[in-house]
């Protein structure tokens, strides 16, 4: 059920499971946690100390625009994800923890799902299937699409995202965790939402 601000809210069954508190000593230390858990193509987002990349886990590897790299040691947080699961990273005290979720098998739970506008009114194509989402402002980020539109009306760009609700001790529902699904574009003349990837090869 789609309400008028947009939240979709459903049932799904899902499992989600913690991962213990562990190091990184380089990105394919990284790669291999991450080979662990998602066998399938899937997006990444990695927020770093000093910027945040947009990227694909493909052939169990992960690949950014221009081949950058970076040290796990400026991970503040990352999340390879697509449609039915994600694998969450984040630092905490000099260490790592984590978590896994998967939809479609596990227990049934109440989930409301929401299309994150992302900052960028304009798109300029980049090399190998980029795209540099930028504002008048200074804000940019490069996403690993090509063909995008964006203005600052209604052809925008989204990311959505999935928030499973639970019930804390005094009964109030809440959120009690929140994963990536893939990202989204405005199709103005359609008037419709429309899926550009979860990094999945179609």
């Amino acid at each position: 059920m789609t309400k008028s601000n947009g939240l979709e809210y459903c049932t799904v069954k899902t499992n989600g499971n913690p991962i213990e508190p562990f190091s990184l000593t380089s990105l394919e230390d990284l790669e291999k946690c991450v080979e662990l858990k998602i066998k399938t193509d899937s997006l990444i987002v990695c927020y770093l100390d000093y910027t945040v990349l947009v990227g694909r886990y493909k052939n169990k590897t992960f690949e950014f625009f221009d081949n950058q790299s970076f040290d796990p040691v400026f991970i503040q947080k990352i999340r390879i994800f697509n449609v039915n699961q994600e694998l969450l990273f984040w630092r905490s005290n000099g260490a790592f923890k984590g978590r896994y979720r998967k939809d479609g098998e596990g227990d049934e739970k109440a989930v409301v799902d929401s299309m994150q506008v992302l900052f960028g009114t304009k798109c300029e194509d980049l090399k190998n299937g980029y795209t540099r989402l930028s504002e008048k402002r200074g804000t940019e980020i490069i996403l690993p699409f090509n063909g995008l539109k964006a203005d600052d009306k209604k052809n925008r760009v989204f990311i959505k995202t999935r928030n499973y609700i639970d019930y804390n001790d005094a009964h109030q529902a809440t959120y009690a965790d929140c994963r990536f699904v893939g990202f989204y574009r405005w199709n103005k003349e359609a008037s419709k939402m429309e899926e550009i990837g979860d990094g999945r090869e179609k």
